[in-house]
């Protein structure tokens, strides 16, 4: 690959690309202890080839049969020869670049291009100068250096733990190279906690949206996830911090079943509120809210429901193989698929006959949800609602409420077009006046022939079957909401009450509903596999 070998402490010389397109770079090292003679030797029997600052070797297009063409070959210096005229950059007035007197010198001086064997054994040219041994930014904004923590977190993801304590480093022509030290790096961390507006990758944003995602963006969103497990982070932030990192930035799996364990345990023990999970879970979805990262979102609420269904007020902390079973359960939240309540396979059979734990704690999210116009954090926070009704009995009491309130609609429109009529007209006033979500709007014919009357005396049956044959705190419930929203086409009445029901404001549409439904049966289906997996190995080892 191409690269450029800097001048000493990485002055003078500007670096290939635009700092925009290219935040975040990697540094390799080249073999120690080689006199310039031997570097020579090995350059010319490893063809590691190089050019001098400022002449453009384009190599992608001029190499044919791995041999050098149009004047490429003609125009190599060796390593030492550049290692000199770095020097004469940084300590000279007047110097040459590309065969050019230079009286005066310049600020900034072109790059210069090695064209050398990376990763291998690390031995020498010959084998690969191996891994990077240290990553930068030429920028200090804050969005270049969350961009490197990210990029940290990616090359740990391709290269492995050894590639956790990567130097971090800020390099540009003026300062040269500064490290960006653990002190340093603890002030960032609390500064993107407390102060910094925080914000997605801008490449991947509007890849990984709920209505427009592949699995290779997600991929690498997932990848670039930041571990917020380290002692120095734990030692830094407190769990609410930690958890506005985890909405607004990203964080692993199993840092955030970690730091929602920890709070948990807190709650549980006395150190903390009785609610202190729920504040720390409201605070990352509202870092989610601001970063507008509906992945984030999903992943709190999805972990939070699957860490809360543990919860036993009746006993201390978790134990460590219980917070191990928890950790294991969490692996790739943000791939896993969402569970659609509607489908009869026997997978989902299976999943209703899984004796589900209760929908966690309510949060309140009444406040998050009127700040964002997001397609996918409605969802989230829509299906936060739906748990919280569920558990808190407000989709009971409301289901007989609207039960009584179709039916008595029924009735009076059985009896009288007049009334029909004069709810059609009030039904397109409310739409007129965007008082209501709405797919279309309402049909004339339809309040005029009986084709109303049918369709809300049928989610009236469908909705007092609901009641008669769930406990609303399980799938079953949220199948039986999620099969009237699959039988709606143009709905007004129904829509409203299924928002009233659900406790869900009138910008939630059928879709909406439909993606809220799903992630609520999503976080109950994961909790519900892991109590059953270890109730499965606590038989075994029984």
């Amino acid at each position: 690959t191409s690269t450029t070998l800097l001048p000493p402490m990485g002055r003078k010389m500007r670096c290939y690309g635009s700092h925009k397109e290219f935040t975040t770079a990697v540094i390799f090292s080249l073999p120690q202890d080689l006199t310039p003679e031997e570097e020579d030797a090995k350059q010319s029997k490893s063809l590691t080839w190089s050019w001098p600052s400022g002449y453009a070797a384009k190599t992608e297009f001029n190499i044919s049969g791995g041999k050098l063409i149009n004047g490429r070959q003609e125009a190599l210096v060796s390593l030492s020869r550049l290692r000199q005229q770095n020097i004469t950059y940084t300590t000279e007035t007047d110097y040459e670049i590309a065969g050019r007197m230079i009286l005066g010198g310049l600020n900034t001086v072109p790059y210069n291009e090695v064209y050398l064997r990376v990763g291998g054994s690390g031995d020498g040219l010959e084998e690969g100068v191996g891994l990077p041994c240290a990553l930068f930014t030429r920028e200090a904004s804050y969005g270049h250096l969350v961009n490197m923590l990210r990029h940290k977190s990616h090359v740990v993801n391709a290269l492995g733990d050894g590639s956790k304590d990567l130097p971090l480093l800020y390099i540009e022509p003026g300062g040269g190279c500064r490290v960006l030290t653990e002190e340093l790096q603890q002030k960032l961390w609390k500064t993107m906690a407390k102060r910094l507006n925080p914000f997605q990758n801008t490449t991947l944003a509007h890849k990984t949206t709920i209505a427009s995602s592949n699995q290779e963006h997600l991929d690498q969103k997932i990848q670039e996830l930041l571990d917020l497990d380290t002692d120095a982070i734990k030692h830094t932030l407190t769990q609410e911090e930690r958890a506005r990192l985890a909405g607004g930035f990203g964080g692993t799996d199993d840092s955030v079943v970690n730091l929602l364990m920890e709070a948990m345990d807190d709650g549980v023990s006395g150190k903390a509120s009785p609610n202190h999970l729920q504040d720390v879970v409201n605070d990352g979805l509202a870092a989610a809210v601001q970063s507008a990262d509906y992945n984030t979102g999903r992943q709190l609420l999805i972990l939070y429901t699957l860490v809360a269904s543990h919860k036993d007020p009746n006993r201390g902390a978790l134990t460590a193989k219980e917070r191990s079973s928890s950790s294991d359960s969490s692996d790739k939240v943000m791939f896993c698929d969402s569970v659609v309540p509607g489908n009869s396979d026997d997978a989902l059979e299976h999943l209703s006959s899984i004796p589900a734990p209760p929908p966690p704690p309510p949060l309140d999210t009444d406040r998050l949800r009127s700040a964002t116009n997001s397609d996918g954090l409605l969802a989230v926070l829509g299906a936060a609602q739906i748990l919280r009704a569920m558990q808190d009995g407000g989709a009971q009491r409301r289901s007989l409420e609207a039960v009584a309130a179709i039916s008595e609609w029924v009735d009076h429109g059985e009896n009288s077009v007049a009334f029909r009529l004069a709810s059609w007209r009030d039904q397109r006033e409310a739409q007129s006046d965007l008082k209501i979500a709405m797919e279309d709007s309402s049909s004339f014919m339809a309040f005029v022939s009986n084709k109303a009357i049918s369709n809300r005396k049928k989610f009236s049956q469908q909705l007092q079957a609901a009641v008669d044959q769930t406990n609303f705190e399980s799938v079953r419930f949220l199948r039986a909401i999620y099969e009237m929203v699959s039988l709606m086409h143009s709905p007004c009445l129904r829509l409203e009450l299924l928002q009233y029901v659900l406790g869900l404001d009138n910008r939630y549409s059928v879709a909406h509903v439909a993606r809220s439904v799903e992630l609520a049966t999503t976080c109950l289906s994961v909790s519900a596999t892991s109590l059953s997996l270890e109730s499965g190995r606590n038989q075994i080892e029984n």
